[in-house]
């Protein structure tokens, strides 16, 4: 379908709230515009409405194993463009919540998406988050939103949630970009499904604090990568601190992390 024919037909779907006898065809001609420029276009209809017919258990699993074949390919995951790559995740955070609902997904295909998601994140280096003209980018918070309906799959052993939390925590020390658009708290929320789902508290601050530690021994060199680690990977630790307030204990090990940050500029003894 034509691009202007296609927003016009999801525009019709998305003000009469009327479901389509048509959904799987349309999201085979949605695929192709989700990362368009036309903020209204990408995110509002396309999105909006795939997500809504997905998680609303409208869409077959036939269909859906379908689109996820193409969500993890090039033209999609892995291309050149921002919009593209990170409108994917969020496409695929909505398959793998359904697929929590009602179980369609293979073995093989869970861990295709396992490994298609930890490349593509390790590789992401665009940590934008809105722009005036073409909306929200959030490649970062995107992802966190397909890492964290990942982390809760039954299939999912413990060592492959420490896996993703592992690089969860490395990518918040984030050296590309200043993250002010509340990366930390999505990021915050995957790793709070870790725990709950069964990965040690311990397990988790140690890597904190490791990763931390790191970041500290950077400092010394004051270099514009070296100021976006530091904020972005102390505003992380700050934001796992309020959020995690049923974990004591990892909280101790949080508020310790924290406090070696501060010293550098206040000497407050790190605990």
């Amino acid at each position: 379908m034509e691009r202007e024919a296609l927003k016009q037909k999801l525009t019709e779907l998305a003000e009469t709230e009327k479901t389509s006898t048509h959904i799987e065809g349309l999201l085979f001609s949605m695929l192709p515009y989700i990362g368009d420029l036309d903020p209204i276009l990408r995110d509002r209809l396309i999105y909006g409405l795939a997500n809504k017919w997905i998680t609303q258990g409208l869409v077959s699993p036939s269909v859906m194993n379908q689109i996820l074949d193409e969500l993890l390919t090039e033209r999609y995951l892995y291309k050149k463009e921002k919009y593209t790559r990170s409108f994917t995740t969020l496409w695929i955070a909505a398959i793998l919540y359904r697929h929590r609902k009602e179980a369609f997904l293979s073995a093989d295909a869970i861990e295709r998406v396992f490994q298609a998601l930890l490349t593509y994140f390790q590789q992401e280096t665009v940590g934008e988050g809105y722009d005036e003209t073409y909306g929200w980018v959030h490649t970062l918070a995107h992802a966190a939103d397909a890492l964290d309906e990942l982390i809760q799959l039954a299939e999912l052993t413990n060592d492959q949630r420490q896996t993703v939390a592992g690089e969860i925590i490395n990518k918040m020390a984030f050296p590309y970009y200043v993250l002010s658009h509340e990366e930390d708290e999505r990021m915050t929320i995957a790793i709070h499904s870790a725990l709950r789902n069964g990965l040690s508290p311990d397990i988790v601050g140690c890597m904190v604090k490791e990763k931390a530690s790191e970041v500290i021994a950077f400092w010394p060199e004051v270099t514009e990568a070296n100021l976006h680690i530091r904020a972005n990977y102390k505003q992380f630790i700050r934001s796992l601190y309020f959020c995690l307030s049923d974990f004591p204990s990892l909280k101790k090990t949080l508020h310790g992390c924290e406090q070696l940050f501060s010293a550098i500029y206040h000497k407050k003894p790190s605990s």
